[in-house]
């Protein structure tokens, strides 16, 4: 199992739901929203100097499906080439029942 975190613009969050949806019609994920911070682009804080904000969502999956979502988002990401998009996969063993 994979643990995949994307870490997006929101201008893009359309274009990867779409995506995401192509590999797996209605995946699972859990959406943080009204993401501030910086990364390699420009500051995304919601203000009125940088009004940007990003979302974040993470996906619990299958190796084989974490390939085609990380794919999915490597040809997002050419397509916009100018917005933030990164994604982290990592690996974990099994969730822990409670």
């Amino acid at each position: 199992m994979i643990r995949i975190e994307i870490i997006a613009n929101n201008t893009v969050e359309e274009d990867i739901q779409e995506a995401l949806n192509k590999i797996e019609p209605g995946f699972y994920y859990t959406r943080f929203n009204n993401v501030h911070g910086r990364g390699s682009s420009s500051p995304r804080m919601g203000d009125a100097v940088w009004p940007e904000e990003n979302f974040v969502y993470v996906i619990y999956t299958d190796n084989e499906k974490a390939k085609l979502f990380i794919e999915a988002i490597r040809q997002i990401k050419m397509k916009f080439t100018q917005e933030g998009i990164k994604v982290y996969a990592i690996p974990f063993e099994d969730s822990v029942e409670l």
